[in-house]
């Protein structure tokens, strides 16, 4: 029998995740998901007074703040989807993306914190997310966790797609 309570301790300890992988208590990760006519320098997310928020908070409008060129067209029509993933689970440490059962996605981009048209050229793009329009999804999540958000925008006109994946921490309330 103390094999056994010896074999289970060995392998929850194994078996835990990290609680904030990738740095994500103290840091904000980001990365372009793939190329795109829009490049992508930086992305900050920031309260609503233009300060660097951290942890980010999804109860309230969140402003990123992106660097981008935009080497396609004039984009006057986006649409908008966007996932979430938490860490951790039943499966072990990886990230698990979570069901919005669609709510989140084939939003209208220019009505959803966008600003429309998105011209070509190297520009500061500030998009307002506004979770808290979807508190059916972040009531749901925990409170001061890590979550990894990728927000994709398709011109309806030419079909052209860019691509943003986050990792960060979180606060739901």
């Amino acid at each position: 029998m103390l094999r056994y309570a010896v074999f289970a301790a060995l392998l929850s300890v194994a078996l835990a995740c990290e609680a904030f992988p990738n740095n994500t208590q103290t840091t904000f990760n980001w990365w372009q998901c793939y190329d795109s006519k829009i490049s992508y320098f930086k992305t900050t997310p920031e309260d609503a007074s233009g300060k660097v928020e951290y942890p980010i908070v999804l109860s309230k409008p969140l402003n990123v703040v992106a660097d981008i060129d935009n080497k396609g067209s004039v984009y006057n029509s986006l649409t908008m989807s966007i996932r979430i993933w938490e860490w951790g689970g039943f499966l072990g440490c990886q990230w698990n993306e979570i069901n919005t059962f669609g709510l989140l996605s084939k939003l209208d981009a220019c009505t959803h914190g966008v600003p429309c048209p998105i011209k070509t050229g190297r520009q500061t793009l500030t998009m307002t997310i506004d979770f808290s329009k979807f508190q059916a999804i972040i009531g749901l999540l925990k409170n001061n966790a890590p979550y990894q958000i990728e927000i994709t925008l398709k011109d309806n006109s030419s079909g052209d797609k860019t691509c943003v994946m986050a990792q960060a921490r979180a606060l739901t309330h």
